[in-house]
């Protein structure tokens, strides 16, 4: 399930990546020179925080690119930026706070929203106990204090409301994108990917796949004599005793219309024969529409290596429609 995920999350990652290295080149084009300048001409403490920001953020970036870690990237980066602006504020006073406001946008773009709402609410606290402390040390007037607290916070607060909504319907639209609406398993899209991941884990690793391509011998029948909601039902019913019938580990699809396929990771040819029989056995033993008997024909194959998906897929989907010629109710595997 975390392979999947990762691979369906690529897009977003992918601008999450870029995000990150455009925070890295902006502290360069814009930070940098305040570091050169205020570590040549003072104050020293401030330049080295803005050197420090700058090199924090390149090396995060490279970070990202090499191990592709952005969701730690992204968290590393806002903490820095987050620290950085409470520091220079300590320093530099009004000036460090005219960074805040960039620094709002950048830490709930690149942090998970309650991170950065907690990261920004943190370092507000921080500005006014430094201002209450010792007015004046960074507003000239107690109501800029308070000016700045409420803008700040307003802003906070509505970036959380919009990131916390946007990562909710990236959710809702990648969970519409990759399952089935009525059995609720994953869809062809899914099986699209995770049939890659398959192959490259399995030249990767040396590890043994399996695939079963499940498609009932009746449907039609039902739905002609009984109704698009008996047919429904059936698929849902399909749905839930293959789901009953495979290991935690295996992957499950309504491949479209009344077709399922399963990957099975770390079977030989003899596990995979069974597993196919067993499902085919269950099917006709538990399941029945309106009294009408449901069977399957089950089609197995186990991945070649040096294979590709397509030619896989091809091999189990002519296997099931062997398994139908042969009368259906059975399961057909490739032989050597």
């Amino acid at each position: 399930m975390k392979i999947l995920a990762a691979s369906q999350e690529r897009p977003v990652q992918d601008f999450r990546l870029q995000l990150v290295t455009a925070v890295a080149l902006l502290t360069v084009v814009f930070v940098l020179p305040f570091a050169v300048y205020r570590l040549v001409f003072g104050p020293q403490l401030a330049g080295a925080i803005n050197a420090f920001i700058v090199v924090a953020a390149v090396l995060i970036a490279a970070y990202a690119w090499i191990s592709k870690n952005i969701d730690r990237a992204g968290k590393a980066i806002s903490l820095v930026l987050a620290l950085s602006a409470l520091t220079v504020t300590t320093v530099l006073g009004l000036n460090g706070v005219l960074w805040f406001y960039a620094i709002i946008i950048f830490v709930f773009y690149l942090s998970p929203p309650i991170l950065a709402l907690a990261l920004i609410l943190t370092v507000l606290g921080g500005v006014a106990a430094m201002e209450l402390s010792a007015p004046q040390r960074i507003f000239s007037e107690p109501d800029q204090l308070a000016s700045f607290l409420a803008s700040a916070t307003t802003t906070a607060v509505f970036s959380w409301l919009f990131a916390s909504r946007n990562a909710k319907q990236r959710r809702q639209l990648l969970l519409w994108a990759t399952r089935d609406p009525l059995t609720g398993l994953e869809n062809r899209r899914s099986l699209d990917q995770e049939l890659d991941i398959a192959i490259s884990t399995a030249r990767r690793e040396d590890r043994r796949y399996g695939l079963i391509v499940i498609d009932t011998d009746n449907f039609k029948e039902i739905n002609d004599n009984l109704g698009h909601a008996a047919g429904d039902e059936t698929l849902c019913r399909l749905a839930e005793i293959l789901g009953d019938s495979t290991r935690l580990g295996d992957r499950l699809f309504r491949y479209g219309g009344d077709e399922f396929t399963i990957i099975l990771p770390n079977v030989d040819r003899d596990a995979l024969e069974t597993v196919a029989h067993k499902l085919v056995e269950s099917i006709a033993d538990r399941t029945e529409s309106a009294g009408t008997p449901v069977t399957v024909s089950a089609g197995a194959a186990l991945l070649d290596p040096g294979e590709d998906k397509d030619a896989w897929n091809r091999r189990a989907d002519r296997n099931m429609y062997r398994a139908k010629q042969l009368g259906g109710n059975r399961s057909v595997i490739d032989h050597p």
